[in-house]
């Protein structure tokens, strides 16, 4: 299928992210400069405390953990005191909301940092956890967009279902080395995953990491790399200190790993297999009677027929059985199957185009659109473009 090359995310306001709930819909203001200039206003919100603080978290251009530590050290809250719904993307403009346990609201009031703002407060009884949005709602706008991007357009607009396919992010978007490292850890080679974690690095890093990372490789000493290490490398660090004290513990140097950083690296297999398989599926255009693709776990019941058949050739191409995800040395990466809808409805879209402003002599492609929770917009927009 022919795709155009477009640019994309340009800036960061051009990749628009607002939270849908069940009985809410986040907004981004109207420019990035009324964000910028935005104060904290808890309006006529009761200045008794009352459980959780709920509201809204816009932000551009900053990752999500930087946002809740950001949060943490100003409001002098801990990380597990703040609870949402789901993460947003760095390289974008973003509205979502949070809760927070217990705050002083003199010091919300007093919370200003750039690019940040918190607003729409109320009280609740309840944290607000991963999973309780319905969706979301997606302003994008791709530039440098030439003639056959737009040939592209019709095709765009009578797209209703896209691939449910787990995104790149999935992977380890830095290193992109996240699928490898789970397979080492379910197959219980954790010397190899440790020593992966130690010296993976991507394209982007800066030069003294991929040269401290280089030099591991080459010389294979752990104890001279403590001197060499970047600071920057945190993770890594705590693992050379423990092997330090515990040389060939390797089981217990990957507890040095947080948890959650771990629990990503294990499902980014579940997710190859389930993309894997879904891709199979397109290929060979039969239809799914539940819209289903499993998410393999170490109770997993293969589907019948050909499906089944699949399934079983997917887990035998990725090298992994379904009991390798029992895995009782790390009792919480013991997976249990579930199963993922296969296809998506892309739901009120709109399609608009303009000259670009920036790349002169171009069309920029305006969308906007609701996906489901958990499902990607640049899934969708690969179907049809080059995002470069």
């Amino acid at each position: 299928m022919d795709k155009a090359l477009v640019k994309f995310k340009a800036f960061p306001e051009d990749f628009i992210v607002e939270e849908i709930g069940e009985d809410y819909s986040c907004n981004c203001s109207s420019s990035p400069d009324e964000l910028q200039q935005a104060r904290v206003d808890l309006g006529r919100i009761s200045m008794t405390n009352n459980g959780f603080l709920i509201c809204d978290l816009e932000k551009i251009n900053l990752d999500h953990f930087s946002v809740f530590e950001i949060l943490s050290k100003k409001l002098d809250k801990h990380l597990g005191e703040f609870g949402y719904a789901g993460t947003k993307d760095k390289a974008a403009w973003t509205c979502q909301r949070i809760s927070i346990f217990n705050p002083d609201l003199e010091k919300i009031k007093r919370f200003s940092f750039g690019g940040v703002c918190l607003k729409n407060f109320k009280w609740s009884k309840h944290k607000i956890e991963i999973g309780d949005l319905i969706g979301n709602r997606f302003k994008i706008t791709l530039r440098d967009a030439d003639k056959d991007a737009i040939k592209i357009l019709k095709r765009l607009r009578n797209s209703d279902r896209l691939p449910n396919f787990f995104g790149s992010q999935r992977f380890g978007s830095l290193r992109g080395d996240n699928v490898e490292i789970g397979k080492l850890i379910f197959k219980r080679k954790f010397k190899e995953a440790v020593w992966m974690l130690l010296t993976g690095y991507g394209n982007e890093e800066d030069q003294e990491v991929k040269e401290a990372k280089k030099k591991l490789v080459k010389e294979k000493n752990l104890q001279e790399a403590r001197s060499y290490f970047p600071e920057k490398l945190k993770q890594e660090l705590r693992i050379l200190d423990y092997l330090s004290n515990k040389p060939d513990d390797w089981l217990g140097a990957l507890s040095m790993v947080s948890e959650k950083t771990l629990l990503i690296i294990c499902q980014s297999v579940q997710s190859e297999i389930f993309n894997d398989i879904l891709q199979k599926v397109i290929d060979e255009e039969f239809s799914l009677h539940d819209n289903k693709v499993i998410l393999p776990g170490h109770n997993t019941q293969f589907s019948g027929g050909r499906l089944g058949f699949i399934e079983k050739e997917v887990l035998e191409s990725n090298n992994i059985r379904l009991s390798d995800f029992e895995l009782k040395e790390i009792p919480f990466l013991t997976f249990k199957g579930s199963k993922r809808d296969a296809f998506s409805k892309v739901r009120e879209l709109t399609v608009d185009t303009e000259s670009d402003e920036i790349f002169t002599g171009s069309k920029k492609i305006m969308l906007s659109f609701i996906l489901d929770s958990g499902v990607y917009a640049t899934t969708f927009l690969e179907q049809f473009f080059e995002l470069s």
